[in-house]
């Protein structure tokens, strides 16, 4: 008997031991390494990287020379190929085509400037997916949270109401009071419900988000949950910084950079490329075994790259644009998200100091006073559902406000909080 106790305990804790595997238990910090390593966003984007070094690989190297060769065939004489003869003909052509006026120089710093764009859009698709993950996480836990606490509450309330089930039967209380408790209980099911639904839409983001099947649970640290933090007090200074760090005024820099030096590139391309050669012809020049040297370029009459230098010009234009309008997309996000962020701790100040042990003695008391008959039916359900749906808005509220810490750092492209 003791052997069979002792198998079975060891096979559940076996079973309980697998069970923990199965569940990817992250902080932000380890969510982030993860992120870095596993997101197929981030790998498609070092592979625009990549691309861009393979351009700029490219553009340094030189143009490859060109060999040409004629050979006597003679078919009156029926000698085919007669070069080894003296009074045979071959002729041979080397040249060489050098670009001049300082195009590959410039085509190299293009190009350099590529990378450094792709470098950027990484950096800020990379920025953007550590928000949503912290943003998931976030919401992830205080939903779990609110289900929780729906889930405990409900097991009371299924309780009297399978009681007052059977109190109707026997015709102690009346068909009203059951209805109405178990109107209450539908009611709160459904709440949540649509709160597990929400569950189930950020596990799937958050497989996606870290490439991973398994479920994952936030497991944060009393610093990352901390409500309330200092906000930064120079929202110039804040501003400023944002339009130096943010990746996406960076990308709209790089874009402008690139822009530039395409336009110069574009002008500079005005100027013919260069062709050098030697000739080397055995019998059909106007003496045997005729040495020559080549230079050719075209003439620029009728093509001067206009369309091309106008193109570009537009480009960098557009380029410039971009520039201002992101700049001021960045300063009209960081001012709006502080203003966020600020009403959100008002009203997290305002609204929840004390309110949760209310809230906790509420729930002590409630079904109590039920039972004792010091509360009606009508008092007890609005009572009931007036507890669950601020279990629900309190931790909605407090998810927002780590959204809004979240967003202030994304907007503004640096670290402000600690955690």
């Amino acid at each position: 008997m003791f052997r069979r106790i002792s198998t079975t305990l060891i096979l559940g804790l076996a079973l309980a031991h697998g069970h923990a595997q199965d569940t990817l238990r992250v902080g932000l910090r380890s969510a982030d390494s993860l992120l870095s390593a596993r997101s197929l966003r981030l790998v498609a984007q070092r592979y625009a990287i990549d691309q861009a070094t393979a351009d700029r690989i490219q553009a340094r190297v030189f143009n490859n020379p060109s060999v040409a060769t004629e050979w006597s065939i003679r078919p009156s004489t029926g000698s085919f190929f007669d070069v080894s003869r003296p009074d045979g003909q071959k002729a041979i052509t080397v040249e060489q085509l050098f670009r001049i006026g300082g195009q590959r120089s410039l085509a190299v710093k293009a190009a350099e400037q590529r990378i450094r764009l792709s470098e950027a859009e990484y950096a800020e698709l990379a920025s953007a997916l550590r928000y949503q993950l912290h943003a998931a996480l976030y919401r992830q836990f205080h939903l779990d949270r609110a289900v929780r606490a729906l889930t405990s509450q409900l097991d009371v309330l299924k309780g009297i109401v399978d009681g007052y089930g059977t109190q109707l039967e026997k015709g102690n209380v009346s068909l009203r009071e059951v209805t109405r408790l178990r109107s209450s209980y539908f009611t709160l099911n459904g709440e949540r419900v649509g709160l597990m639904r929400q569950l189930n839409g950020i596990q799937e983001d958050l497989h996606v988000l870290l490439a991973d099947d398994r479920p994952i649970v936030f497991t944060p640290s009393a610093l990352e949950l901390s409500p309330i933090r200092t906000l930064p007090s120079d929202i110039a200074r804040l501003i400023d910084r944002a339009e130096q760090q943010r990746p996406r005024i960076g990308m709209a820099r790089a874009e402008q950079d690139a822009a530039d030096l395409d336009l110069r590139l574009e002008k500079r391309r005005v100027v013919p490329d260069l062709a050098l050669g030697a000739t080397y012809d055995q019998n059909s020049n106007y003496l045997p075994d005729y040495w020559g040297l080549n230079a050719g370029l075209s003439l620029p009459l009728f093509d001067r790259n206009q369309g091309r230098i106008k193109r570009a010009r537009a480009a960098a234009d557009l380029a410039r644009t971009q520039l201002e309008l992101e700049r001021a997309s960045v300063r009209a996000e960081v001012q709006r998200a502080l203003a966020d962020l600020r009403s959100l701790q008002d009203q997290y100040t305002s609204t929840t100091k004390g309110f949760a042990q209310q809230l906790d003695r509420l729930s002590e008391s409630l079904i109590g006073n039920y039972v004792k008959s010091n509360i009606s039916l009508l008092e007890f359900t609005d009572l009931f559902e007036s507890y669950t749906a601020s279990i629900i808005a309190i931790n909605a509220l407090e998810a927002d406000l780590q959204n809004a810490y979240e967003e202030l750092e994304f907007v503004s492209g640096q670290r402000l909080f600690d955690r």
